[in-house]
Formats: C-alpha cells, structure tokens, sequence
C-alpha cells in the first residue's frame, strides 16, 4: 500500500509502493521539472532502513518568474491553484487535488516506463506515484519543512518526548504550550519560542553537525540520537515515556511501526540498562515541576515570558464573564422556582458583575483583584450567603413593576372605553 489520497472514490487509482531505484529516479526526475519553474526545489531526508516508498514529498519555493521577472507583469505572485496546473503539466500528471489552505497540492503521475511493475500488480495494471508539493511563502518556511519532515518519523518520537513538558513543534516552529488553556484551545494555548531549526536543537541539548545532512543508516542509531535529547527519559519502573494522555500518541502506536518499535523495543533496552534519569530526577511520573521549570528555560531562552503573560491574561480577560455566570449559577439552588431563580439571577449578576446598587445590596469587600479578575472563592461565599435575601429583593422588584404594569394597563383600558362612551 503506497500514496493512499487517490485510492478511493468513483476512479481509484492504483499507488503501490516504490522500490528505492524507483522513487530516487521519480524523485530526480521531478526536482529537474521543477526547477524550471522555482529556484529553490527539495525533499526531506528519508527516514533509515526505506525498503521502498509510498509517495514522494518535494518542496518548493521562489517562484522563478518573480525572482528574474521578464516584464512588469511578470513580478505578480500566483496562487497555488494558478501554479497547480503549471505544475500538473511539468510533472505530466494525471490528477490532482489542491488544498488551498496549505499551499500544497497532491498529484498523481504515471509509473516510470520501462521500469517494472510492483510484483502484486500485472503487467496490464497501470500504477501511478503519488507526489505530494507544498510551496513555502519564503526560505525560512523551507528550511523548518524540511528539518520538522527530516528522518521519516524522527519529530514523532522528538514530539512525545517533548509534549510532556510544555513543548509542541507544529508547522510554524517550536512552541510553548500554556496549561490553562490548552485543555479549551490547543491553537490559542500555543507560544513561538522559534523557527530556526539550530535553536531548537541547542534547546534540546542535541548534537545539529552530521545528524541532518544524510540518513541515518539504521533506525537504531537514529533511537539513539533521539534518545540525546536532554528530556528524554525512561521510567525506571516502566519503559514508558513520561505519561501523555494524548491521543495523538496512542494514535501513533497503531500506525507508525517506527514509532510502536521505539515504544516497545528500544526503550525497554534502555530501561533495561539503567537509562532512565532526568536531569538527576529519576522520578518523573509527576512533571508538572518539570514543566514549569522548562517553561522558565524557554523564558529564558527566547525572551518570550511577557508575550506568555500577555496571552494568557487575554485569555483570561475574554473568558472571565462567562466563568463568572456559571459560578453564579452552580452556587445557586437548581430546585427553586423557575420565575423566582430567573430574576435572582439576574439581580446577582447584576450585583457583581456591575457593581448595581439597586437591590441595596453590595459585596463587604470588592471580589475583583487590582487586574478586574474576580476571586472564585469570595465571589462563591458572597452568592451563597446572599442569594435568598437577594432573590425575596428581586422577586418584589419583579412583582411590583407586574403589578405597576397591571394597573397602569387598567387604567389606559378605562380612559379609552370612557372616550369611546362619549
């Protein structure tokens, strides 16, 4: 099973795999292709031990029309589904499907002639090759493209050592995650720490000379290499990594045998020899210390502590209402009378949410600190001791204006029949 994005749907195409003779022929072939058309023409380095393929990634980057532009209109950039059918006939492809969001493209194109057939298909079957383009905005883009894509699943077994403690490396670079809000927004939890690929391997205590020129040779040596990395540990009672509830790593587990080989064979190997500390902390089935502490080391690292502080206050700010109504409300009997709950709430929100006088009723001591984020627990106290004396408040305030509205609607009603009368 190879490229799998055109195997199904009404006209499945056939994907094998590709034999390295294959996919290194196919991969040069489309790199002098491309070259015509962008100065800058790659692919990430292959992961160890590749007995074949399936599918083929290239990136590509500087449009070479606006770095050398023949006329004035010729310096205008193109968007990917522009480039895509350029692309498409240099690459002789035969489908496509363009993902406008990521500025990247998957094509289809015909298995090399000449070259054999994969042993499972006839000789009558025609196989195609899946070759997966994504076109970088810029240089800096294309160099963490290729350093996140490098080794096959190198960053996947980098990424569950890292999670643990606070760090994700996504298609921008290298971020801090903030727990109180990761849990709600994974994307709005996130903080740049970098994009340049050196910094972050300086940050991980590993080795950047001869590690992300060429292949590794074996997966072995490149579990290795992964296992430098100055967070990595084994448990001393489990060959487990730190604990991850993350369902990307179990995930992983079921459909990356790479993955499932560093999990259930390497690491047991290290556990077995001893190879489990941390820093000095053989102890790290509670990383919570460890997370703050590299939090404060990422502070450090990249000056990021105020755009930290920053965005969490934001976050916090912007959800610190409704926080507050659903406190309201827990603090409130779910079993009064609907009329009556619905007017004491209104009353208590109004109460501590506008500092309302109307009710005759005020909080002893202001429950906002000097930043207006209120104290959970004296704002809970407050609503609990008061709620009933508020409710009888606004119930009569509610009653009387009834009432009020009762009479004055009578007395409107008697003016007009006394008119009519006349």
């Amino acid at each position: 099973m190879g490229g799998s994005i055109f195997t199904s749907g009404d006209d499945p195409l056939h994907t094998p795999r590709m034999p390295p003779y294959v996919y290194h022929k196919v991969k040069a072939a489309c790199h002098a292709a491309l070259r015509t058309m962008f100065l800058c023409v790659t692919s990430p380095i292959e992961g160890p031990e590749k007995k074949d393929y399936g599918d083929l990634d290239i990136l590509v980057a500087m449009e070479t029309r606006l770095v050398f532009p023949t006329s004035p209109q010729r310096d205008v950039p193109r968007g990917v589904e522009e480039l895509a059918a350029d692309i498409k006939a240099a690459l002789n492809a035969e489908r496509s499907i363009i993902n406008p969001y990521t500025n990247s493209m998957h094509l289809a194109i015909p298995w090399p002639k000449h070259d054999f057939q994969p042993e499972e298909e006839s000789d009558d079957t025609q196989c195609y090759i899946q070759v997966d383009i994504s076109i970088c905005k810029n240089m800096d883009q294309m160099f963490w493209a290729l350093f996140k894509s490098a080794h096959g699943d190198a960053w996947t077994l980098l990424g569950s050592i890292i999670r643990p403690f606070g760090l994700t490396a996504d298609d921008e670079g290298l971020c801090l995650r903030i727990p109180e809000i990761e849990k709600l927004d994974k994307k709005k939890a996130r903080v740049l720490l970098t994009t340049d690929p050196v910094e972050v391997l300086h940050f991980l205590g590993m080795q950047v000379e001869g590690y992300w020129s060429e292949p590794f040779p074996t997966v072995d040596v490149m579990f290795s290499y992964i296992a430098t990395c100055r967070l990595f540990t084994v448990h001393e009672s489990s060959p487990d990594p730190p604990p991850d509830n993350n369902s990307t790593t179990k995930r992983n587990m079921k459909t990356r045998p790479i993955f499932r080989k560093w999990v259930e064979d390497f690491l047991p190997r290290l556990g077995a020899d001893g190879r489990f500390e941390l820093q000095g902390q053989k102890d790290v089935s509670d990383t919570s210390d460890l997370r703050v502490r590299v939090r404060d080391e990422a502070f450090r690292a990249f000056s990021v502590e105020p755009i930290y502080w920053a965005q969490l206050k934001d976050w916090r700010v912007k959800k610190e209402p409704e926080a507050v109504k659903n406190l309201i409300k827990s603090a409130i009997p779910n079993d009064l009378d609907p009329q009556f709950r619905g007017n004491l709430l209104s009353a208590i929100k109004k109460i501590v949410m506008q500092d309302s006088k109307e009710y005759g009723l005020i909080p002893k001591m202001s429950l906002r600190d000097d930043e207006g984020f209120y104290d959970k627990d004296m704002t809970r106290a407050f609503v609990e001791e008061n709620w009933e004396e508020i409710g009888k408040l606004a119930f009569k305030k509610y009653s009387d204006a009834y009432y009020a509205g009762l009479q004055s609607k009578k007395l409107k009603n008697a003016r007009g029949t006394a008119i009519q009368s006349q």
